[in-house]
Formats: structure tokens, sequence, C-alpha cells
């Protein structure tokens, strides 16, 4: 899973761009190295309120020149959902299952090894804030369920979908700063973590994009979590 710490490109529909080269378990087709993560600026789609997203996969060989002035749209549903242009910065990282998807009997294990909150010390470990789910922006890992309990994702041809990004609101939370990158720490306390990409979806939540690992073609599905 690589945490992305960062949005991607232009103002006007790009959402992300993502190279296999820099996410090298990147799901897709083999023979494609490029994802393009597009969305529409509203929430009203299909009797939904939420943005609609389409992934684009490509051949980084076959893309033409670059735009130098990429457009910007003349109308937006909010400005949460236009993305500043900032570079990625992608950071391989280990995380485990949301504890919401584990079987009880290892529920009740963790928090047992946990122990009691009130006797937590400031630098205790603790499963669900530092060793599951990354917050902020990544590609690929688990996906987060935040109390809501687990959803399957399924596509309309019966399969299992995989999480292929997760646009989030933040960063991180005072509850989830060990995630924190370790060059961006010195400052941590004077960042605004919903820096760089100042996207915002939901109620400052987060939106998960998910993919059929059988066909790119098929439509992504989204789940979102406040």
């Amino acid at each position: 899973m690589a945490d992305v710490h960062a949005a991607a490109p232009a103002a006007n529909g790009p959402l992300a761009q993502l190279y296999r080269r820099d996410v090298p378990d990147l799901a897709g087709p083999a023979n494609h190295d490029l994802l393009q993560v597009l969305w529409c600026p509203f929430d009203a789609h299909d009797g939904r309120h939420e943005p609609a997203v389409e992934l684009r996969w490509r051949r980084s060989a076959d893309v033409a020149d670059v735009l130098t002035d990429q457009p910007e749209p003349d109308v937006v549903g909010s400005e949460g959902y236009v993305p500043v242009a900032c570079a990625l910065d992608p950071e391989q990282v280990v995380e485990h299952q949301d504890i919401e998807a584990l079987p009880q009997d290892l529920r009740e294990r963790i928090d047992a090894w946990e122990g009691d909150e009130d006797d937590l010390d400031e630098d205790a470990v603790l499963y669900r804030s530092d060793l599951s789910t990354a917050p902020g922006w990544k590609a690929g890992g688990f996906a987060r369920w935040h109390g809501a309990g687990p959803a399957r994702m399924t596509c309309d041809c019966g399969r299992e979908m995989d999480l292929i990004l997760t646009v989030a609101s933040q960063e991180w939370d005072n509850g989830s700063r060990r995630w924190i990158p370790l060059e961006g720490r010195p400052t941590a306390d004077a960042m605004d973590a919903n820096i760089p990409t100042q996207v915002t979806v939901g109620r400052w939540g987060s939106m998960q994009v998910f993919a059929c690992p059988a066909d790119a073609s098929h439509p992504p599905r989204l789940s979102f979590r406040g």
C-alpha cells in the first residue's frame, strides 16, 4: 500500500495521476502503467449525493505533450472539489485490516492487549490509530469503516472489488499522528493537516474508490466515511 500524502494535477476534473513506477503494487491492467482519476465536482449523479468518478488506465509512452496551462472549471459544486496542483510523494507503508473487519475473537484479543484506556500514557501504541488503516490519501491498502461496519463492495459483474484510492479531507488528526511522514514531523504542529490538496469530501471525511479486479472498464464504486 502506498501512502500518497498529496493529491495531483489540475483543477478541472483531474483528481490524481499515479504511475506504476511510483506505486509498484498499483492494481489494474498489467499492460498499462498510468492511472488517471477524474471526477465531476458536483454532488448530483444518478440520484446519489456524491461526485462522479472515472478511472482511466493509459500507457505513459502514449501520452503526448502535457498542456502548459491547465484548464480550470467555470463552475464547481464545492470549492473543496478543486484540488490544489501539487506533486505526489508516494511512501510505502505497512498497515493492517480495519478492526471492524476482523473476527470477534481477534478484536477481543486486541482490546485485551491494549488494556484499559484510563491507564494509557501518551506513548501507548493502539491498534486502531497506530497499526491499522493509515489516514490521508493513499493508493491501495485496507478500507476504513469508522464505526459503520465493513461493507461488501461488489461490482455489477459479481466480483469483489479492490480499494484502489482513498481521497481524504485530512492527512492526519490528533489520533493518528504516528502516520505523519518523518520529514513532516518537525513542522506538523504548524501545518494544516488539509495541506497540500485542500480537497474536502463529505463532512471532512474520506472517499474510498473501489475498482473491479476482473475488468478495468467496469465503473468504480465509492464509499464515504466521516
